[in-house]
């Protein structure tokens, strides 16, 4: 299936793509947006504000899927039918924007953009969440930093993947999940997900076929118990050229 690189248009259709794909998952949208059934626009507003500071990140990368139809015109009409937030962390990040690298001015308007969302978040609080979990990622994030350490520490993470449901089982799905395999495969990096509930087969299918533990497990984990899912996997080095820390092999 066709991919690109995201443009500062699709962002409207890409915060589309996630709230309807999300909307019945059982993290992002039953767990963090118990609410959503009365506060719908709250709900796309979150994925709005996410994915435009996604945009702006120089260390991200939005890559959409696509159909083309022909209008009454007879003109080619391309039609967003999925999207992958790819994070590439680590050293080698410069890799993903060249020259730039340093000095791209998106490290500016990222900056300015969440000084937007936290401005507007003040005023107009997401009523659609659940405010006692509101911090859920900044915990299970830091409960599972050690996943992506030493030899996994660089490498290209799927941070979210989303195919809309009118478009979904067409292959949208895989081809935006093999992309960062495939480019984790030229820079000789690790590559990652979190897996959501039922959709281990896929990861590894993609080729996330190293399973190092689940992101729901670890005291205080406030996913512990509720919700299912949570496998991370990786797709790492080559054989040979992933060395264990000594602590693990002693």
């Amino acid at each position: 299936m066709p991919l690109r690189i995201a443009q500062r248009r699709d962002l409207p259709n890409i915060a589309s793509t996630y709230a309807a794909a999300f909307w019945d998952e059982q993290v992002m949208g039953k767990l963090m947006h118990p609410y959503r059934q009365e506060h719908p626009q709250d709900f796309l507003r979150y994925w709005r504000y996410e994915v435009a500071e996604w945009y702006w990140s120089y260390s991200h990368q939005i890559m959409v899927s696509y159909e083309t139809k022909q209008t009454s015109g007879g003109d080619e009409e391309q039609l967003l039918t999925g999207v992958a937030d790819w994070i590439r962390h680590g050293e080698g990040w410069e890799r993903v924007w060249g020259i730039w690298a340093w000095w791209d001015p998106r490290n500016l308007f990222q900056r300015l953009v969440a000084l937007r969302n936290r401005v507007s978040r003040f005023f107009y609080p997401n009523l659609a969440s659940d405010p006692a979990i509101s911090d859920v990622g900044s915990v299970v994030h830091r409960l599972t930093s050690h996943f992506w350490s030493g030899p996994r520490s660089s490498g290209w993470y799927l941070n979210f993947l989303a195919v809309h449901p009118d478009f979904q089982n067409r292959g949208h799905g895989t081809s935006l999940a093999k992309w960062g395999v495939e480019r984790a495969r030229e820079e000789n990096v690790t590559a990652s997900v979190i897996s959501g509930v039922g959709r281990d087969l896929f990861y590894r299918r993609c080729g996330f076929d190293v399973e190092v533990g689940k992101a729901t497990d670890g005291d205080g984990n406030p996913l512990k118990g509720r919700v299912d899912g949570g496998t991370v996997l990786f797709r790492d080095l080559e054989t040979g050229q992933l060395s264990l820390p000594t602590d693990l092999t002693s």
